[in-house]
């Protein structure tokens, strides 16, 4: 029974260390967690996970505002991952500016104010990211993206390393028709936050029963036969002397 926190280190010790992708390691963190979490990737290697306590209506209302689109474009993400990974230190800036944007975001959605506000951040962090790479984004989801946007969207991104996959729309339910319908050549996939993360769905601990298995391989058992109709037959000889019980 691992604990969130085990289960995030080993899946991250998987994929970097024993599969060699080059990955991050927020999804493996934010999908053993669930729910709304600030997340510290300290110098040292420690990660350390922050609960944001929203409202259920704060929730429910971000909920509302998001939908979530497949491309149907597919890609690996380490190979995207390694285009900018490979020159970090000439990226600083991209990722001093995506850093600045989280605690932006977690102010506008633990706020009282609008939580367009969030959408806004959205689109701001979509012109950072896709800034990291000529790999983040292609002419088919910048059409995307802009269609999304003229339908009413006020921000998205790609999910993952970018490339393809799914994109995220922050929509005010006003206007999520005409997304779609803008967007109705692609797989609209509805969701909705949950708090638990991963989580042990079924375990049984079954009963070991090697040793009368053991005991009965090194035993001479009588094979399976079919009963004795014969006249006089219907008596059970249960006779402690013998090995053999006749019906």
């Amino acid at each position: 029974m691992p604990s969130k926190r085990q289960l995030a280190a080993e899946a991250i010790h998987v994929e970097q260390d024993l599969i060699g992708d080059t990955v991050g390691a927020q999804d493996q963190v934010l999908a053993a967690h669930g729910g709304f979490n600030h997340v510290h990737f300290l110098p040292n290697g420690d990660i350390t996970v922050t609960p944001l306590t929203l409202s259920a209506a704060r929730r429910a209302e971000l909920d509302d505002h998001l939908m979530l689109f497949y491309t149907g474009i597919t890609r690996t993400a380490s190979t995207i991952a390694q285009t900018y990974a490979r020159d970090v230190e000439s990226k600083e800036r991209q990722l001093r500016a995506l850093g600045a944007l989280v605690d932006q975001g977690i102010d506008a959605l633990s706020g009282t104010g609008s939580i367009g506000a969030f959408g806004e951040l959205l689109h701001e962090a979509w012109q950072v990211k896709r800034a990291l790479s000529d790999s983040v984004s292609n002419q088919e989801i910048e059409d995307i993206y802009e269609a999304a946007r003229a339908a009413g969207a006020i921000g998205g991104k790609v999910l993952g390393a970018g490339g393809g996959g799914f994109m995220v729309f922050f929509v005010p339910p006003s206007e999520q028709a005409r997304v779609r319908q803008s967007l109705r050549r692609l797989i609209h996939v509805p969701f909705r936050f949950e708090s638990s993360g991963s989580q042990i769905v079924f375990f049984d601990p079954e009963e070991e029963y090697v040793a009368e298995e053991e005991d009965r391989w090194e035993r001479d058992i009588d094979g399976f036969r079919e009963a004795d109709t014969a006249a006089g037959s219907d008596r059970i000889d249960n006779n402690p002397g013998t090995r053999e019980c006749r019906l």
